[in-house]
């Protein structure tokens, strides 16, 4: 008797969830002091992607027992991964969802604040 040793995505192809990366363009300036902001994001997957989401008003959990509002997407279902958004001066949280074909799932969360130029903040 042999006995081989396999590791298991030998046996069974393992799901990995899609990496993603995004790119914020300052496009202009209205007259009303917003700033007008382009949001690309750019998903990769082996399966390829399905969508994404974007959440342009992520809070923080207040909560010491962890029950924030989380991820609530105000842009469902985008297929090209680009938006743009007029932001007022102060902080703020923005977040995309990736989705690909097998339904796996990323989030990146971004800091901006905006203050005569938009910054990404830590």
């Amino acid at each position: 008797i042999v006995i081989e040793l396999v590791t298991v995505d030998k046996i069974v192809p393992l799901a990995k969830k899609p990496t993603i990366s995004i790119t914020i363009d300052e496009l202009r300036i209205t007259e009303k002091q917003e700033h007008e902001v382009r949001f690309t994001a750019k998903g990769e997957s082996e399966a390829g992607i399905e969508f994404y989401s974007w959440d342009f008003h992520l809070s923080p959990d207040p909560s010491p027992q962890g029950r924030g509002e989380g991820f609530r997407a105000d842009i469902m279902l985008d297929r090209e991964g680009v938006q743009t958004v007029k932001l007022k001066a102060g902080q703020h949280t923005v977040a995309v969802k990736v989705v690909d074909n097998d339904g796996l799932e990323n989030i990146e969360v971004i800091r901006l604040k905006v203050n005569g130029k938009v910054v990404v903040s830590d």
